[in-house]
């Protein structure tokens, strides 16, 4: 009876640690699965677009509203070599993947506004799109590149990082963004 006791102990013992082996292996290959890549923290983005008193002159030199399209990109470059119209009327298809959040509005002569928000966490350029009425003789796209982001921290939800401040100007016929402090 004893005999049969350690018999069936042993046998137990066996699958136990054959389990056991069983499930470390599977642990260890799991470890060299491919990791997904790291997640870049959003960077709390404050832009303040200003218009001149002479933006935009119509054909007397009056001032006028301008439309604005302020693009977070992925990559800016499909943003700088589209056209104007391109991006005007059909922004996804032409920049395809890489606009992550687009606003749009119409700044009148002499207003300032302020955008502020968290970006997308892949945002690497602030792009800006002015629409001047005379296009060939304006710059009309402006693109600011963003410092390289750290690698997403669990305590930036309670510990927030540096604010990107950056300041967009749309003069008579030119438009551009500077880091403002």
């Amino acid at each position: 009876m004893v005999s049969n006791f350690l018999s069936r102990f042993s046998t137990g013992l066996r699958i136990f640690g054959g389990l056991v082996v069983l499930s470390m292996v599977a642990g260890l290959g799991a470890c060299g699965t491919a990791s997904s890549p790291v997640a870049k923290e959003q960077v709390n983005l404050r832009l303040r677009m200003t218009a001149s008193d002479g933006v935009n002159p119509n054909e007397w030199g009056a001032a006028s509203p301008i439309l604005v399209q302020v693009y977070e990109l992925k990559s800016a470059t499909a943003f700088e070599t589209a056209d104007y119209f391109t991006l005007q009327s059909d922004d996804r298809k032409a920049i395809a993947n890489d606009a992550l959040v687009v606003d749009e509005f119409i700044l009148r002569p002499g207003e300032v506004r302020d955008v502020v928000r968290k970006s997308a966490s892949a945002t690497t350029a602030i792009g800006v799109l002015a629409g001047y009425r005379d296009l060939g003789k304006s710059v009309w796209r402006a693109v600011y590149r963003l410092p390289v982001a750290p690698d997403a921290s669990w305590y930036r939800a309670v510990i927030p990082d540096k604010t990107q401040q950056l300041h967009v100007r749309f003069d008579r016929n030119v438009v551009s963004i500077s880091k403002s402090e």
